[in-house]
């Protein structure tokens, strides 16, 4: 199947899906660098001074005190997971593009259901695959790829309204939505894929 313009739209998919993988990728990456310690330079105490210093402190211990231990830097870096989490919902294409109410309660009403396992936990980057099928309802027509990104962006739109406390505001950059063009999937379907950042 070829796109208007001659373009195949397998290969559009596929470059824009590889741009936005690689961005996570990066992110992931730079979030996993340690910064290498940098060493206090003080000044360098003369040959004299160490001598006395060293005197004074054999003369003075106290063996009933111990030294106090030296706090360690227990942070881990920040960034993104690696290991992503997936949920799905699925809806009428139509009743959520056009903003209908019922079709927004919905979609509130399954997501919610969705991310109850990862409770505690907030997504930091989400992408939506959404399909929607020439022939009505089921798994058979072909994939509308217009109407696909269409209803994947208006579920990402709503997400962060359906569950403020999980999801990020709405941004393009990071709750992004794209059609699926796989075998199988039933019109209506949306697949939420999940970034969280690292705890």
């Amino acid at each position: 199947m070829r796109r208007d313009g001659g373009r195949p739209g397998g290969t559009y998919l596929a470059g824009w899906l590889f741009a936005d993988l690689l961005l996570v990728i990066v992110l992931v990456v730079l979030g996993s660098e340690v910064p290498a310690a940098t060493p206090d330079p003080g000044p360098t105490p003369t040959a004299t001074a160490t001598a006395t210093a060293t005197a004074t402190a054999t003369a003075t211990a106290d063996p009933s005190r111990s030294p106090s231990p030296t706090p360690s830097d227990t942070s881990r870096p920040g960034g993104l997971d690696p290991v992503t989490a997936s949920v799905s919902i699925r809806l009428d294409p139509d009743d959520l593009i056009a903003g209908r109410p019922a079709a927004t309660a919905e979609l509130t009403r399954q997501v919610t259901q969705e991310i109850k396992r990862h409770e505690g936990r907030t997504a930091a980057f989400v992408m939506v695959f959404g399909t929607v099928r020439t022939a009505s309802g089921g798994s058979g027509g072909s994939v509308d790829t217009g109407r696909s990104d269409t209803y994947a962006t208006a579920v990402a739109r709503l997400l962060p309204q359906a569950a403020p406390r999980f999801f990020p505001p709405y941004s393009e950059k990071i709750i992004r939505g794209y059609h699926d063009g796989g075998q199988g999937i039933p019109s209506g379907t949306a697949r939420i894929e999940l970034f969280f950042l690292l705890s």
